[in-house]
Parts: C-alpha cells; sequence; structure tokens
C-alpha cells in the first residue's frame, strides 16, 4: 500500500469515526429528550457502535494482511536472489564440465564429427536420433561411435557414459 492510499484510508476511517461519534450523541440526546424511544436509540447506539468496532477489526486485517504481504514480497525476493546465485553457479558448474568433456574427448584424440557424436551419445539420444541430428546415415554415425570406442578404450555407449557421470552421482 502506498503512503497516499494509507493517508487517503486514514482520512477516510477519521471521517467515519466522527460521524459513529456524532450518532451516538445524537442518539443520547433523543433519549434525554423522549424517554418513550429508548428501545429504539439504545439499539441504534449499540448498532453504531458494532459497527465502529466492525471497522477497527478490518482495519486490523487489513494492516495485517499488508504486513504479510510485504514479508512474503521480502521471502520471495531472497528466495530469487537464492535461485539466481544458484544459476550462476549451474552454470559455471556446466561450462567447466563441457570444459572437461572437450578435453577428454581431446586425449582420446576424436575428429570435429566423433566429438559431436560422442556428445549427443552423452545426452542419451540413439543412433537413429544422432543420424537424424546431424543429418548423415546411420552406418556412418555407427562408425563414429565405433571409432570413439577404440579410441577411448571404452566398450561401448554405457561405458562412455558412466566414464563422464559416474563421479558426478
Amino acid at each position: 500500500m502506498t503512503q497516499l492510499q494509507k493517508i487517503a484510508l486514514g482520512i477516510f476511517f477519521l471521517v467515519l469515526s466522527a460521524f459513529s461519534l456524532l450518532e451516538v450523541i445524537n442518539e443520547l440526546a433523543e433519549i434525554q429528550k423522549n424517554k418513550e424511544n429508548i428501545n429504539q436509540a439504545s439499539f441504534e447506539i449499540i448498532l453504531v457502535i458494532l459497527s465502529f468496532g466492525g471497522m477497527i477489526y478490518f482495519t486490523y486485517l487489513f494492516f495485517k494482511q499488508g504486513k504479510h504481504q510485504r514479508e512474503l514480497e521480502t521471502n520471495l525476493k531472497q528466495v530469487r536472489e537464492q535461485l539466481e546465485s544458484s544459476n550462476v553457479r549451474l552454470r559455471d558448474g556446466k561450462k567447466e564440465y563441457q570444459e572437461v568433456i572437450q578435453w577428454q574427448f581431446n586425449e582420446w584424440a576424436l575428429s570435429p564429427s566423433e566429438k559431436e557424436v560422442a556428445l549427443l551419445m552423452l545426452k542419451g539420444l540413439s543412433i537413429k536420433e544422432v543420424s537424424q541430428a546431424r543429418s548423415t546415415q546411420e552406418k556412418t554415425v555407427r562408425k563414429q561411435a565405433s571409432a570413439i570406442y577404440e579410441k577411448s578404450g571404452l566398450g561401448g555407449r554405457h561405458e562412455l557414459s558412466a566414464w563422464f557421470f559416474e563421479d558426478l552421482l
């Protein structure tokens, strides 16, 4: 709630409070003048007092809700900051991990095509999906995969994946 809204609400409640007080005073004057309408005047006084009490209660709830909203906004801001920090760390970790993978590919002396095939296989793509992604024949991808396994000394796709992911878990 803005400061202007708080001021407007305060003025509204002051006017309502003044009106309620004047109504009670008016009813008390009516009771003194006319003893016959004491029940009606008493009822009206009680009604005004209850209305005023309700107004105070709803004001309390309104400000309590505002406080709760501010707390939620603060918590949300903190969570967003933590999420951003986590995302930065994840991006940094991902970049470092990609560098490690590329370093290992270089150590195995993989060709650029073999590196691309190996990376796609590490991402879980099948031979058919790799061939579609690279617009090549499945036979070509199979040959490149065999070359990757031979150069790396690994027995197949599962060992290739295990080589890179085993220590992460």
